[in-house]
């Protein structure tokens, strides 16, 4: 259900030198989110809530921390068979308030959770 540690190091460094940001990854610090999210994902549901909560709380994952954490979150629900409705910078900043330690999981699982829709459903 959780994408690999390498699998997204190498993606996220290609796409952040191709999109002109730092291309620096934290593979550590990716491991122990990704522990996170697997811990916290009940099912296939859960995931993209749980990879958005774990990234909030592992901010040194990337040096492009806020783009590139959003960019993982909506590519993988994509690849579980998911559409989000929230856009780009609305999931941005539900990251930093995790970050913040503003909001719990039950809360992103809860807000992502309503605004998660199978591929073809409409907003």
């Amino acid at each position: 259900m959780i994408p690999s540690a390498v699998a997204i190091a190498r993606a996220a460094e290609r796409i952040a030198s191709e999109l002109g940001m730092p291309p620096k990854v934290s593979e550590a610090a990716l491991r122990v989110a990704l522990r996170e999210a697997e811990h916290l994902a009940d099912d296939t549901y859960d995931v993209p809530a749980a990879l958005l909560f774990a990234l909030g709380r592992n901010p040194r994952c990337f040096a492009s921390f806020r783009a590139l954490s959003v960019l993982v979150v909506a590519w993988h629900a994509r690849t579980l068979g998911f559409r989000l409705e929230p856009s780009f910078e609305e999931l941005g900043e539900m990251l930093v308030r995790v970050a913040a330690r503003d909001v719990d999981f039950e809360e992103v699982r809860s807000w992502l959770g309503a605004r998660l829709l199978p591929f073809g459903g409409r907003a």
